[in-house]
């Protein structure tokens, strides 16, 4: 009976475990980006939609060098995904090059074609994303200044993060989806099915930047800020808030770096601070005006200071650093913060 007991309770623990695992791999980066929807005004795309697999249409479309990028990749997208090795990447292969995969000398292919066969590896098989994500990054290196390319390999990329750790997840797609230098040849809207899904990887309240508004307002004084009419609080268990010193408004770098996927590290011995985002690279040390802003030397009218174990910045300042347009209402103490979206796609 004891025994039995002992047995029950480890079931239990499994049980639980698998519970919290966050997100479960069917709920995962490659399965859960629906961005096809929007790309179903496109006749090829409702065809892939319909078709559940790749037929000789869809085939001659993926491999038609002039069809654009992004509606090839909504193609695969809309035709879906398999836990299990269903041989859609057998069958375009077949239908586009009369040759087996095996048979085929990558290094011979273009990048688009790179990143037909890789994205249609993933979805075959998502659980397995190793060589998917190698023909992804090839693809991604030849097309260097593509959005689309850039963003498929980082959701592929993070899928073989689960396992280890789901946390890194976001931080390898807010690198893609906050850099400017990219050309936007991916639509908008669907960037935002994307990054809507992939911020539930992230522990803290980050930024969907292709929303049609990213708005943050905080107040001095006050622990919390919105984020387009929402409240959240702004560093959870520290109790964080903006101050007003000597007339001037700060506030704390780390929670404005982390909403826009970046990261800040503190180095103890030199009382410096590095922070890492998509656009920018800040290094700054605690008392010191002198500021390197992505390598070049700003001088600030006011040094950072901590404040409960929080580097504090002038607002103005650290908020155009990291891509937003800024505003202060002297008479409320309310501090806006706009961020200034890539929404246009570049020609």
């Amino acid at each position: 009976m004891k025994g039995s007991k002992v047995v029950f309770a480890l079931i239990l623990i499994m049980v639980v475990s698998v519970w919290s695992i966050k997100p479960a791999f069917a709920d995962s980066p490659v399965t859960s980006t629906e961005f096809y929807k929007a790309y179903l005004d496109e006749e090829i795309v409702q065809t892939a939609d319909k078709a559940g697999g790749v037929t000789k249409e869809l085939a001659e479309y993926l491999a038609d060098e002039s069809a654009p990028l992004d509606i090839r990749a909504a193609v695969i997208n809309a035709i879906g995904w398999e836990g299990e090795r269903k041989g859609r990447t057998e069958a375009y292969v077949q239908y586009a090059y009369g040759k087996e995969l095996s048979e085929l000398d990558l290094s011979e292919l273009r990048g688009d074609e790179l990143f037909v066969i890789g994205y249609l590896l993933a979805m075959d098989d998502y659980f397995d994303t190793a060589r998917a994500e190698e023909l992804l990054r090839n693809a991604k290196m030849s097309m260097k200044d593509s959005f689309t390319a850039a963003m498929i390999h980082a959701i592929v990329l993070s899928q073989s993060q689960m396992a280890s750790s789901w946390q890194e997840v976001w931080k390898i797609v807010a690198a893609v989806a906050f850099d400017e230098r990219l050309n936007m040849d991916m639509r908008p809207e669907a960037a935002e099915i994307i990054i809507d899904y992939l911020v539930l990887y992230s522990d803290k309240k980050v930024i969907n930047p292709f929303s049609s508004e990213s708005r943050l307002t905080l107040r001095i004084g006050e622990p919390t800020f919105t984020l387009n009419g929402e409240t959240f609080e702004i560093d959870p268990g520290y109790g964080t808030k903006p101050v007003l010193r000597e007339g001037r408004a700060y506030l704390p770098v780390r929670f404005l770096a982390e909403a826009v996927g970046g990261t800040v590290q503190w180095h103890n011995n030199m009382n410096k601070v590095t922070v890492m985002t998509a656009r920018t690279k800040l290094e700054l040390t605690i008392g010191s005006p002198k500021v390197l802003v992505n390598g070049e030397e700003r001088n600030l009218d006011s040094a950072p200071f901590l404040s409960g174990n929080r580097t504090m910045l002038p607002f103005r300042f650290i908020g155009e650093a990291l891509g937003f347009d800024v505003s202060w209402n002297g008479q409320t103490k309310e501090i806006g913060l706009t961020l200034v979206q890539p929404k246009t796609p570049k020609g």
